[in-house]
């Protein structure tokens, strides 16, 4: 295993979501690094929603710290339950329509897992956060057209909230940031708890 070597204290995001890079950006981490993990996921791994979230979560930043001796890693991990199933990112335009018609006028659950790893102290935390999300009522051609624009085809539960879906949505009851993509009052204190205050940036 070829490690790389650190002069200095480094902060890891192991995902490449455009999403979890803004977020991290926007509560003040500025200096970390983006590295995708290889890891792939069971989404039947466990049955219980809360503790799958941090278990994918955490099995994504450990495949990336392997890589590091000195870093903390931040993984997450993003799904959707709806009448008792877990839903992630559609397979194709057909499921993305399906998952929306379901959705449509009712309640959902989305689940943001968070995993951080110290690599030089092999300090291991894990948490989650939540949030009910419901739907207006929509239309076929409502959710013909959005399926359509392709930006739900990779995301959890086939739309962005931060994007185009934005107008689909009546309400929201939890954690707004887990349903973008990492509840960030658990990430910082997590990172807290690492050393790293996001107010003073001292690791």
């Amino acid at each position: 295993m070829k490690f790389m070597q650190e002069n200095k204290r480094r902060i890891i995001l192991a995902s490449q979501s455009p999403r979890r890079k803004q977020l991290l950006e926007q509560i003040g981490l500025r200096d970390f690094e983006v590295r995708k993990s290889c890891y792939k996921e069971n989404m039947q791994a466990m049955d219980n929603p809360q503790e799958l979230a941090k278990f994918l979560a955490l099995n994504k930043a450990k495949e990336v710290a392997q890589y590091y001796v000195n870093a903390i890693i931040i993984g997450g991990d993003t799904f959707t339950v709806f009448n008792g199933k877990f839903i992630g990112k559609p397979k194709d335009k057909n499921d993305a329509r399906q998952i929306l018609k379901n959705f449509s006028g009712k309640e959902h659950l989305i689940i943001s897992g968070l995993a951080l790893i110290d690599t030089k102290s092999k300090k291991t935390i894990t948490d989650f956060g939540q949030a009910k999300v419901k739907f207006r009522k929509l239309s076929n051609e409502e959710i013909d057209n959005y399926v359509n624009l392709g930006e739900g085809l990779k995301m959890a539960g086939a739309y962005g909230l931060m994007n185009r879906a934005a107008p689909l949505i009546e309400s929201i009851n939890g954690d707004f940031y887990s349903v973008i993509g990492l509840p960030l009052n658990k990430l910082y204190l997590c990172l807290k708890k690492m050393g790293v205050d996001l107010y003073k940036r001292q690791m």
